[in-house]
Formats: C-alpha cells, sequence, structure tokens
C-alpha cells in the first residue's frame, strides 16, 4: 500500500481519502498532482509477490557434474566433502575413494567451479529480494532467475528490472499498460484489438504501429529470458565456434602539448609494437590461445584494439525454429499475430540474444584463458617449491650490488649463519675481496655459492667466474647456482626475518635467503607470498584475489604433502599445513615452548584451537619422531609414540594398519627399517588389494595408501625422488660469443603457454617457442640441450630449439 501525503500535517484530518488502483508511472504523476491539491490518495496496488521457498531446477552437484564433465555420483560426493569443510589436500590424499581418485590439479579446478556456483546462488537471491522489494517478482521471473546457470544468463534476466537509471524498453511498455494484450497475443487465447489500446494524448500510445511497438518489446522479452529456450541455447553455444576478429582501434586524437611529451610518444610507439599482431588478426574461438585472450582484452581496454565476435547465422535460424514452435503454433492461426510474432522473434534476437550471447563467449574465453594462466603459475610455483633440497652442506649466499657492495651470508649445513660480509669487487678492490672471499670458503670447507640474479649480478657472475678458472680457491673445487631473487627483498625486511634475525641488516638478511633457497627451498619460500615469486606472466591481467588464492593453494598442497616435523617446523611453516593458519600455527609453538616437544600426533588435540576437525585435517601431514636422531631407540622406547607418525599413513587408519601388519605377520616397531621394507617391496608384487580391502572391510584406495607409505622409509621426502637440483656452473659464456646453430645446455626458469624460457648462462634468457619443443612437455627445473636459431642483440632475445631433455 502506497500513501501520498500533504506536507501540512495539521490538515490530515480535513482530507478526503480515495483508492485508486495504478497500472503504470503516468497514473502516479497525476495522482501526485492530485495530491498537491490537498487531497490524500490512498493508491491500492497489487499485492507484492512473496518468495515462495526458492529452489534452483538443478543441485549444486548436478551444475558442478555439467561445468567440469564429472559423473553425477562423484559430483555428489566432492560437494559433500566440501560442505562438511574439507581441504583439497585432505581430500586428494585421504578420500581418493569418494573422487574417483582425480588429480589434486583437477580437484582445484572443481572447487573454484564449486565456488562459483555458491557466488551464483548467492547472487540469484540477492536478485530475487531486489525484485520482491521493488513488487516485480512474479512465478514466471522467478523460474527465470532460478533457472540461470552463469552470471551472465542472470545479469541478462535481471537487466530490465533493475531499479534507478534508465527505464529498459519491456519496462516503459508495461507502464504504458501493454502487458495485458501482448500476453494474450502471445498466449493465442483470444482475439486482440491493438486499436483499442490508442491513446492520442500519450506520444508512445498515438498510434496503432506505436502500440504494436510496444507489444512487440514485450513479446521479444519473454522469449528472450525463456528458461526452455535459453537452455537449448547454452547447448548449441558450448558445441559451436565463433570467428574472433581484432583490428587496430581509431586511435585519439592528441592534444600539441602530447605530442611534445617524447614520454608520452614512447609509450605510443610502445603500445604500437606491443600490439601489432592483432591489428588484423582473425581465429576461432576454439584456437585462439590463453595468452592471446589475455593480450586482446588487455589491448581493447586500453583502447589499443577493437573486438569483434562474429556469430554464425544458424545461431539465429536456431533461436527463430525454437521460439516459432514454442509461440507461434499456439491457438488458432491469424496473419497479423504471425507478422507481430515473428516480428518480435528477430527483435528478440537482435537485441537481446545476439549481445547475450556474445558475452557469454567473451566471458567463456576469458575465464578459460585465465584458468590456463592460473594452471601456469601453480605449475610453475610448484616445481620452484619441490625443487630438490641440497642438504648437508655449507652454502654461500650473495646479494649482489653496486653502490652497496655485493652482501655475502655463509649457512652451515642446518642452515645457521655462520658469517656474513660486505665485499665490493667493482671498486678496485676486487683483490682485497677475493681474499675475503677464499678465506671465507677454505675456513668452513664451503663449495656451493648462490649467487642472486639481482643488479650486478652479471658482473659477479664474471668476476667469480674469473676465480674459479684461475683456481683461487685450489684447492677447492667451487661451484655457483644462479638463484632467484623475486620476493627476497620483501622478506628481508619482514617481521618474520626481523624476528629471527633481530640485529642483522636486511641486506644480509637477502644474502641468507637466497643460500637457504638452494637448501631447503620450501622452508624459505613458504616465508614469501607467492605473488612475489615470479612465477609466470600475465598476472597483471589476473585478478589479484583469484591468483592470491589459487598460489596459496598450491603452496599448502606442497607443503603438506612434503610434510613437516611437528617439532621443529617454524610458524611458516605451519600455517601452510592443510588446515591451520597462522593463528593455529602460532598456537602449536607456543604450546611446545611451554611444555616440551610431541610425542605424538594426537596431542595435537592439547592445542588451543586444534578441534577434531582440524586435527582430521593436518594431522596426516605433520610428522612427529625423535628430536635427536641418535636417541631414536629411547624415543621409541616410550609407549606414547609410534612409528606410524612418521609416515603419511593418517591416524584414523592406524587400526586398519595394525590389521594389515598382523596379516602381512610384520611389526610395527620395524616400520621404516631396511629389512622391513624390503619385505614389504616383496610382499607388495603378491598381494591382492581387492581381497585384503574386503575382508578388512575399508577401500581399496587407503589399503593401497597403507602399503605405499609402509614401503617408503620414515620421513619420506618425495622431492627425493625429483630431478630439480640447481644448475651448477664454474664459468659463463656472454651473448655476443653466441651464433645460430650454437649447442648449450640450460635448465628451464618459466613456462608459458607459447615457450619455455631458459637460463643458458649468457646473462639473457633464451626462449623456446612452443613449436621448437618437438612436442615434449617441459617444467620449470628441467635440464635441456638447446640449438641457437635466432639471436637479436639490440632486443636482447635468444631464439631456442630443443634438441632433447637431459
Amino acid at each position: 500500500m502506497a500513501q501520498y501525503e500533504n506536507s501540512k500535517m495539521s490538515n490530515m484530518n480535513k482530507k478526503t481519502k480515495r483508492k485508486i488502483n495504478i497500472n503504470d508511472e503516468l497514473l502516479l504523476k497525476k495522482l501526485k498532482k492530485i495530491n498537491e491539491e490537498n487531497d490524500e490518495v490512498e493508491i491500492a496496488a497489487n499485492p507484492q509477490y512473496k518468495i515462495s521457498e526458492p529452489e534452483h531446477p538443478w543441485t549444486d552437484y548436478e551444475l558442478l557434474g555439467e561445468f567440469e564433465n564429472l559423473n553425477y555420483v562423484i559430483a555428489e560426493n566432492i560437494v559433500k566433502l566440501f560442505e562438511e569443510g574439507n581441504t583439497i589436500p585432505f581430500i586428494a590424499r585421504y578420500r581418493r575413494n569418494f573422487t574417483g581418485d582425480i588429480a589434486i590439479e583437477k580437484l582445484r579446478d572443481v572447487k573454484e567451479t564449486y565456488d562459483k556456483i555458491l557466488t551464483l546462488k548467492t547472487k540469484a537471491q540477492t536478485v530475487l529480494k531486489s525484485l520482491e522489494k521493488s513488487g516485480k517478482l512474479n512465478d514466471t521471473l522467478q523460474r527465470s532467475v532460478l533457472a540461470a546457470k552463469t552470471a551472465e544468463e542472470l545479469e541478462h534476466v535481471y537487466a530490465p528490472y533493475k531499479p534507478g537509471g534508465k527505464k529498459t524498453l519491456v519496462e516503459k511498455a508495461k507502464i504504458l499498460g501493454l502487458e495485458e494484450p501482448a500476453l494474450k497475443l502471445l498466449e493465442n487465447t483470444e482475439p486482440v484489438s491493438l486499436s483499442k489500446y490508442i491513446n492520442e494524448e500519450i506520444k508512445d500510445l498515438s498510434t496503432v504501429e506505436d502500440v504494436e511497438k510496444g507489444v512487440m518489446h514485450i513479446i521479444a522479452h519473454i522469449m528472450a529470458t525463456d528458461t526452455e529456450i535459453l537452455d537449448k541455447l547454452r547447448k548449441m553455444r558450448l558445441e559451436s565456434y565463433f570467428l574472433i576478429e581484432t583490428k587496430k582501434s581509431i586511435a585519439k586524437k592528441s592534444s600539441s602539448k602530447d605530442l611534445k611529451n617524447t614520454k608520452l610518444e614512447a609509450q605510443q610507439d610502445d603500445d604500437e609494437k606491443k600490439y601489432e599482431l592483432y591489428y588484423d588478426f582473425q581465429t576461432s574461438s576454439n584456437s585462439i590461445k590463453p595468452h592471446q585472450v589475455l593480450a586482446i582484452n588487455r589491448g581493447e581496454s586500453q583502447k589499443a584494439l577493437s573486438v569483434k565476435v562474429i556469430v554464425p547465422d544458424f545461431v539465429h535460424k536456431k533461436f527463430f525454429s525454437l521460439c516459432v514452435d514454442r509461440f507461434l503454433k499456439r491457438g488458432c492461426f491469424n496473419d497479423s499475430r504471425k507478422r507481430i510474432i515473428e516480428a518480435s522473434i528477430d527483435d528478440a534476437y537482435t537485441r537481446l540474444i545476439h549481445p547475450l550471447i556474445v558475452r557469454e563467449v567473451r566471458s567463456e574465453l576469458k575465464s578459460k584463458a585465465e584458468k590456463a594462466s592460473l594452471e601456469v603459475f601453480s605449475s610453475n610455483l610448484k616445481q620452484i617449491l619441490l625443487a630438490k633440497p641440497i642438504k648437508g652442506r655449507p652454502i654461500l649466499g650473495i646479494d649482489p650490488g653496486y653502490k652497496y657492495g655485493c652482501k655475502i651470508a655463509l649457512i652451515s649445513s642446518t642452515g645457521n649463519v655462520l658469517k656474513t660480509d660486505v665485499l665490493f669487487p667493482f671498486r678496485d678492490k676486487s683483490e682485497k675481496s677475493a681474499e675475503i672471499l677464499k678465506k671465507l670458503l677454505k675456513a668452513y670447507n664451503c663449495t656451493l655459492i648462490a649467487l642472486g640474479n639481482g643488479t650486478a649480478c652479471r658482473e659477479t657472475e664474471t668476476w667469480l667466474s674469473e676465480l674459479i678458472n684461475k683456481n683461487v680457491f685450489s684447492p677447492l673445487e667451487v661451484f655457483y647456482t644462479i638463484v632467484d631473487e623475486n620476493g627476497a627483498s620483501i622478506y628481508s625486511c619482514s617481521p618474520e626475518a626481523r624476528k629471527e634475525f633481530p640485529n642483522l641488516d636486511p641486506n644480509l638478511i637477502s644474502a641468507v635467503s637466497l643460500a637457504r633457497r638452494v637448501q631447503e627451498p620450501l622452508a624459505e619460500l613458504v616465508k614469501v607470498e607467492p605473488k612475489h615469486l615470479g612465477v609466470g606472466m600475465y598476472q597483471h591481467d589476473l585478478s589479484k584475489k583469484q591468483l592470491e588464492e589459487a598460489l596459496d593453494e598450491v603452496v599448502t598442497e606442497c607443503v603438506s604433502f612434503v610434510g613437516v616435523d611437528l617439532n621443529t617446523a617454524s610458524q611458516c611453516l605451519l600455517r601452510k599445513i592443510a588446515g591451520l593458519h597462522a593463528k593455529r600455527a602460532t598456537a602449536i609453538v607456543i604450546h611446545r615452548e611451554k611444555n616440551g616437544p610431541f610425542f605424538n600426533r594426537s596431542q595435537l588435540k592439547e592445542v588451543p584451537g586444534i578441534g577434531p576437525k582440524t586435527f582430521e585435517q593436518c594431522a596426516g601431514f605433520l610428522r612427529v619422531g625423535p628430536t635427536d636422531p641418535n636417541n631414536a631407540d629411547d624415543f621409541y622406547n616410550n609407549s606414547r609414540t609410534t612409528k606410524l607418525d612418521c609416515t603419511y599413513i593418517h591416524p584414523e587408519s592406524y587400526n586398519l594398519c595394525n590389521k594389515l601388519l598382523d596379516m602381512l605377520h610384520l611389526r610395527v616397531s620395524d616400520v621404516g627399517k631396511e629389512h622391513f621394507i624390503e619385505a614389504m617391496q616383496r610382499k607388495r608384487n603378491t598381494l591382492n588389494v581387492s581381497e585384503i580391502s574386503e575382508e578388512l572391510k575399508s577401500s581399496k584406495e587407503s589399503i593401497e595408501l597403507i602399503i605405499d607409505c609402509l614401503c617408503k622409509p620414515l620421513n619420506f621426502d618425495l622431492r627425493s625422488e625429483m630431478d630439480k637440483t640447481p644448475l651448477f656452473r664454474k664459468s659463463l659464456t656472454n651473448i655476443l660469443d653466441l651464433k645460430s646453430g650454437s649447442v648449450l645446455t640450460g635448465r628451464i626458469t618459466n613456462v608459458t603457454h607459447f615457450g619455455c624460457f631458459v637460463d643458458i648462462g649468457v646473462g639473457t634468457k633464451g626462449l623456446i617457442h612452443s613449436s621448437k619443443q618437438k612436442g615434449i612437455q617441459l617444467q620449470i627445473g628441467d635440464k635441456v640441450e638447446v640449438k641457437v636459431v635466432k639471436i637479436e642483440i639490440d632486443r636482447k632475445r635468444i631464439g631456442l630449439e630443443l634438441n632433447k631433455k637431459i
């Protein structure tokens, strides 16, 4: 009930009240005018439509299965696991029997899609509440909103009813009172005379043509939002290809002041070169590459490119056919009705459906490109984090520099800082610096140098190479490796760094970090936000939140699957374990400092904030063993300890593991010993896992995981099986020494969709274009033999061809 009141409250009781049913805004304006003449008008509107327990015509798991091409049973299982608060690493390792053993990378994609479905449902509820509040909600509209399967489709349905802004054509037609004849005409239940709706006083109702036009707008809207038709169009769109065309955008006229700005001119020239590949570009939606989509979108946003999606004619014909079958064939035939319906179909396609299809195609291409880029980022980050550690030897880290010198830090075999200093090899003090370096390396028997790849790296590398070639460090055989500095300076100024090294200069902390990145990459790199590690390209084209969440998931996966020692792990490492976060990790460290080391995983439950669910998620990824390997026997003689705590068998499966060991006539006290591992490996070849799982009333996947764990040593590190060690060098080559046809060895430092970048030791990374990879899949850290095919010294570009993977 809406009520218009006179501003003078004292006259309220003297006014005459009368009720008027309203249908449009024109009448509202007249009513306001009456109100101004001191008549209080009480307007009776139709009762608002209330949301009645809205349910989508699809379930979460059905939509998830459709989008991710999953079996509905598997999709339903995964949805339940997510709803119960399970983490991706936990599901991937300990709930494989529910997921069909899908890879963890696929599981991350599924989680992202599931989150989008939840967001879509939330948006749908917001839309319904908005429509209910405005009094525009009805059964048909509610069904259309709830049937939407994408954000674009939901926006398409909601757009005509959005509050504020310019009214849509369908809204204007409804306000004019044309909804009734439009529905009658569409349903064809009775003859409709449009001439009786003519009103010469109202501009948009002054002729039959005007009335007909308004009716067509309403009919077109109904057709364009019909859930059955939209569903069929969606399926057809997913099975069709669209042509993508890009052209050079018409440049804005620059002012004379701008033209004098040399920096602006340089920027314009740079943009010209950057997007010149797309000035006359054409490809199909099924063959366009992810990096091309991101580049085109960026060029369009910078007004350097114009983009066009060409929708095939058969889509229009299909839409026309669907509408004819659904609407035109109702009731008795009428030429006038046929003409209006067919014109409405064309209007619906041109004005509503075609733009919707273009938006959905662009959105899907963008989504796929972002997803592919995130996969590259994730894969690259995973390779960096899982690099094989170089343990058990001292390492010298060098953070190179000109003005403030080269900061050096030597760490022990356990990562403790032994010595720090600053060298100035580029200030006529190279001999003095060489002598200091020589004494330091010999004093600690250090043969490995980790050199940062930042400013002055090239010059420092040249200096080191000369010293090595002159046998300055003899009898030591010294090598060096180039270490990526990304994030090192950020970490050196962080609260964590200041807490660990309260009296050390941040520049020297960077040198310590570089050395530790070689000795124990995972433990050191988790201290830095993954977005600062430089593990991909086009990061500026991706959502900051999306990128950070994806990379954080990878860090959690890597740390969890490698596993950490509950008694020695830092807070930085613990917080990256599945199920834990900074607050819980801090609570574990405090409990450890207050009560001493843990004797078993179950003691985690005594830590404040670690409840049953948290324990379930993190326990399998935390190891508990003797803090001193020399006291292992005494440690395991304690009744509170078990060797299973040093494996990745989950505590929930300890009883199952003990039953399996009894069946195999083996003892849990021997787990991890050489003879036990040999016995397990022999038995493994003859075991019938299906029969065992049936006898022990467990899943086949759980039995396989236990057997796999028992065949490995205690505290098994999956990185030990990876050949991703740093590339060690004694000397280097200059880009000027290269020539076409030269054969070199190097290591992959970055992977993109268009090729792989290789460090070949000349200061400039070479590129193996995807067309030159010979179909061989490469990852960060792979050693390769390459042939130089192109050199552009002025642009510092080296084109390579892959010979073989070493």
